[in-house]
């Protein structure tokens, strides 16, 4: 579906060094009707927005020849009236990299919501044209008036237009259908009737310093606060905002946006990613989730630890700076065990932790697929083999810990006792063989993989099993044919992971 009229030949600035996002986006926008330009370095942005003019930027928090942050500061220089969107894989590793409503339009997550781009993008253009039809002042505002009224009335957001005195003077239908008022309700009353009572003397110096200064602290960025429905309650919004001379009077404008959804599906994200963190910590091994780029998107305490630091100061950063003389090969085996879409197991390799010291630890790579099933990077697990006896002891999980680790993964797993008879199984696996998870509680996990292959099946957990000792437990994994209840087959990776439970050796098997 192509874009409105208002939009059709706005040009936006692609700008991440991953050729598929860039191309992904490019697709979207440009069938979307905007003219698009892309640039896979910070350098190359600035080169295009000081030759071409550009109404928004799509930027990626992180180039190869600079961060995001830096080249916003700089495209501000270009143009200070450019909107600028943040491009990051988690919200979280935004807010690290500085409070991005100081001085970005506003930002987007990784992977995209193909809607929510186009929405905001269509913000953005909005904002910055209305920025630049308000420099001619007077004379631009009267020659375009019914241009401009059009826009309003038909735009997806909110717009409100204000006096000097902050008094509404426009209000569209998104803003009618935002607020609960009709345009005869509003207008001409006190913007202070749309706020909750704790933003108005805030709102009542802000419009003083703008009349006596004719500085707008805000102008051009995007805010979150909250307005105030006709009903009484209160609801989150995001706010762009501008300010201009007409025929001697200064006027205000503020384009608002319902952001609750947002809040709600960040709110429950943040409580997923808790969730998980709490999990990932009673993993008895140095745990990391690493995309296809080498960079670090989620890691246990005892892996960030192990190079003294914390957990907040190792996600979202590149391996190649946490372990510059190691990176390369850690690469080179992530990016096999993508392309081939098998575990890679058992891989030798020295590893630096925070003092410097170099020691041997034997890692596992598991291919990591998104929603959709693409696999997008790996899941890595790593042992410490020059400290066997703290390793065994960190093996030894409570009955507590082991039954939420299974109860919460996605991936199909079960527990089993070290004669791999099934003692409990997770959702995933149930729904992955067709079972009743209580019809598999007690059989053999051989069982669950064709007849022929049976006996591979044991030899793996015989092996996992006496790991445990030896070796201080290692998981092992085997390519074989699942068997669903109704007889059907299923190519699956059987990986098998010894631990100890109140003194007891048992066997975790997932199945990929």
């Amino acid at each position: 579906m192509s874009s409105s009229p208002a939009f059709q030949h706005a040009t936006v600035l692609i700008v991440d060094d991953d050729p598929d996002i860039a191309l992904a986006l490019h697709d979207l926008l440009a069938h979307a009707g905007y003219r698009v330009e892309t640039a896979a370095s910070g350098a190359a942005a600035l080169t295009v927005a000081k030759i071409t003019p550009v109404d928004v930027v799509l930027l990626d928090l992180m180039l190869p020849d600079m961060d995001g942050l830096s080249v916003l500061t700089l495209l501000q220089g270009v143009d200070p009236a450019l909107p600028v969107i943040m491009l990051t894989a988690f919200v979280e590793v935004a807010k690290k990299h500085g409070s991005l409503t100081e001085g970005a339009f506003g930002y987007l997550t990784k992977p995209y919501d193909r809607e929510e781009v186009k929405a905001l993008v269509r913000r953005a253009v909005t904002v910055k044209r209305l920025s630049s039809e308000a420099v001619a002042a007077r004379q631009a505002l009267s020659a375009s008036e019914q241009q401009f009224r059009e826009v309003v009335e038909t735009a997806s957001d909110a717009i409100i237009l204000a006096d000097v005195n902050g008094r509404v003077r426009s209000w569209n239908a998104a803003a009618e259908q935002l607020f609960g008022y009709s345009a005869a309700e509003v207008v001409g009353q006190c913007l202070t009737r749309l706020m909750p009572e704790r933003y108005h003397s805030r709102h009542r110096l802000a419009l003083q310093r703008v009349e006596q200064t004719g500085k707008q602290h805000l102008k051009g960025q995007t805010i979150e606060v909250h307005g105030l429905h006709k009903k009484g309650h209160e609801f989150p919004v995001e706010m762009s905002l501008s300010s201009w001379i007409s025929g001697g009077q200064r006027f205000h404008c503020g384009i608002l946006r319902d952001i609750t959804a947002r809040k709600l599906a960040e709110k429950q994200l943040a409580r997923q990613q808790m969730e998980q963190q709490v999990l990932l910590d009673l993993i008895p091994a140095m745990v990391w989730y690493k995309d296809a780029d080498n960079r670090i998107l989620r890691v246990n305490r005892r892996a960030a630890e192990s190079i003294g630091k914390t957990v907040a100061d190792v996600e979202g950063r590149s391996t190649y700076e946490l372990y510059p003389e190691e990176a390369n090969k850690y690469h080179r085996d992530d990016l096999e065990v993508i392309a081939s879409g098998r575990p890679k197991t058992g891989i030798m390799e020295l590893y630096q932790t925070g003092s410097g010291e170099k020691r041997w630890v034997q890692t596992d790579k598991v291919p990591y697929r998104d929603a959709s099933g693409t696999i997008v990077g790996v899941l890595v697990f790593a042992q410490d083999l020059t400290e066997r006896k703290q390793t065994e002891e960190a093996l030894r999980l409570s009955e507590e810990q082991v039954r939420a680790i299974v109860e919460s993964v996605p991936t199909g797993i079960a527990l089993l006792s070290a004669d791999g008879r099934i003692q409990l199984v997770n959702g995933p696996l149930a729904a992955m063989l067709r079972y009743g998870r209580e019809e598999l509680v007690g059989r053999p996990i051989e069982d669950l993989v064709v007849e022929g292959f049976r006996a591979r099946c044991r030899d793996l957990l015989r092996a996992a099993a006496a790991s445990l000792g030896s070796q201080g437990g290692f998981a092992r994994s085997v390519d074989v044919p699942g068997l669903r209840k109704d007889g059907t087959e299923a190519a699956v990776t059987l990986t098998v992971i010894p631990f100890q439970s109140n003194g007891a050796v048992q066997l975790m098997a997932t199945f990929v």
